[in-house]
């Protein structure tokens, strides 16, 4: 009699589980390595991009020996609404041609584009941080029919209420606290001798790209490429103060990643404080005026923070 081995040729349940299971380990064990690793590269895209942004700032002022203003706005109050830093660096960003076709006495607001339709549905992939989960395009206040551009870097016009020691230059406003102790104030041209404290000690750009639920909540509230909402920086005798805001830029008085201001609420003195945000994991990327770009974390001291983006406070903090 002839005996035949059987041979196996398939696993048994228990032991195709048991395999199941080792591979739903390992995934748990490298998805947030894989993670890490595409944040990794998303965050150096974004510092990348300030440091774009920075050269840009740099070739603009080898021409003009000075840096942009951070908002521009008109003297005639019908075309109040002017642009921004984001505007006078796009030929530094390779974007001459769309520079050309600006028109500077036009209406540069995200409910208008009077004279400058080149800017809806205009790209800039400098301006957006991979990271962040806001939507490329969207329409602004007073306007659901043009979309324009959301940025996601937004510039520094000082600090305020200023520390103890630090100069002045900042007012409370019907819109929030308005400086120019920064060097990206509205209506004023400041270039690298306005940096007493150091170029590689004051910050020039900050992401701002992490409040997803309200757009009105960060610098694209009159969309991104709007400046100052008034003629002149606001002083103590400034009548146009209850109305004055700008968009592209920030009076820092809230913590990084704060949550004060809360989404949804009905308080509109934010529009000249908006917050610097990330998605980045813990903090935001900075562009200094030397063209360095560093990660600040959440948890840095406060007051630290506001001595970094005043230009001329006699009060250095290096990193």
């Amino acid at each position: 009699m002839v005996y035949r081995s059987r041979s196996r040729k398939a696993f048994t349940l228990v032991e195709l589980l048991v395999v199941i299971a080792i591979i739903g380990v390992l995934i748990a064990l490298l998805l947030p390595a894989v993670q890490q690793a595409r944040e990794a590269a998303r965050r150096m895209q974004c510092t990348n991009n300030l440091k774009q942004i920075g050269l840009a700032f740099h070739n603009y002022h080898d021409t003009y020996l000075t840096f942009p203003c951070g908002a521009r706005g008109m003297d005639d109050w019908a075309l109040k609404n002017g642009s921004n830093w984001r505007t006078a660096i796009l030929p530094g960003l390779e974007q001459g041609n769309i520079f050309d076709q600006l028109n500077f006495s036009g209406s540069f607001a995200g409910n208008s584009y009077a004279g400058n339709e080149v800017l809806i549905k205009l790209k800039v992939d400098a301006y957006l941080c991979p990271s962040s989960a806001l939507p490329i395009f969207d329409t602004s206040v007073g306007n659901n029919s043009m979309e324009g551009m959301c940025h996601h870097y937004v510039g520094l016009q000082g600090a305020a209420p200023t520390v103890p020691g630090n100069v002045g230059g900042y007012q409370d406003c019907n819109h929030g606290w308005s400086c120019n102790n920064g060097l990206l104030s509205p209506n004023e041209y400041r270039g690298f001798r306005s940096c007493i404290d150091g170029t590689s000690n004051t910050v020039l750009i900050s992401e701002q790209s992490g409040l997803t639920a309200n757009l009105n909540r960060t610098a694209n509230y009159y969309g991104g490429w709007h400046g100052a909402r008034n003629y002149g920086y606001v002083g103590s005798t400034n009548p146009g103060c209850s109305d004055l805001w700008q968009s592209g830029t920030t009076c820092l008085r809230f913590a990084i990643n704060s949550d004060i201001i809360q989404v949804g609420a009905t308080d509109t003195t934010y529009r000249n404080n908006t917050i610097l945000n990330s998605f980045h994991p813990g903090g935001v990327n900075m562009l200094f005026t030397d063209g360095s770009v560093h990660f600040i974390p959440e948890t840095i001291d406060f007051d630290m923070l506001k001595r970094m983006v005043v230009r001329a406070d006699g009060q250095v903090v290096s990193l």
